[in-house]
């Protein structure tokens, strides 16, 4: 059995952090294990950064991992959830 891999992410996330976030995921490095990418002491303030996690959620999926993201603020939930529906 895979051991679970906490990621902690901390500070602002927006457009011009967003790609530091993407480069701290090595799918190589996680090789299928169960993955909690927390994420209670940061705060998501654009686009850039949500697509960004969208991404690295989708990336590590694809490399056999069960993801979840655990400790979204209320504020990021919400602009998560606004751009999530106006994409539908």
């Amino acid at each position: 059995m895979r051991h679970l891999r906490i990621y902690r992410i901390t500070g602002q996330l927006f457009f011009a952090s967003a790609d530091m976030l993407e480069d701290a995921f090595d799918v190589r490095e996680i090789d299928g294990a169960p993955v909690h990418i927390d994420v209670a002491r940061a705060h998501f303030w654009d686009v850039a950064a949500v697509a960004v996690l969208t991404k690295v959620v989708e990336r590590v999926r694809k490399h056999g991992s069960v993801v979840e993201v655990i400790g979204l603020n209320q504020a990021s939930r919400g602009l998560i959830l606004r751009l999530d529906a106006a994409s539908e």
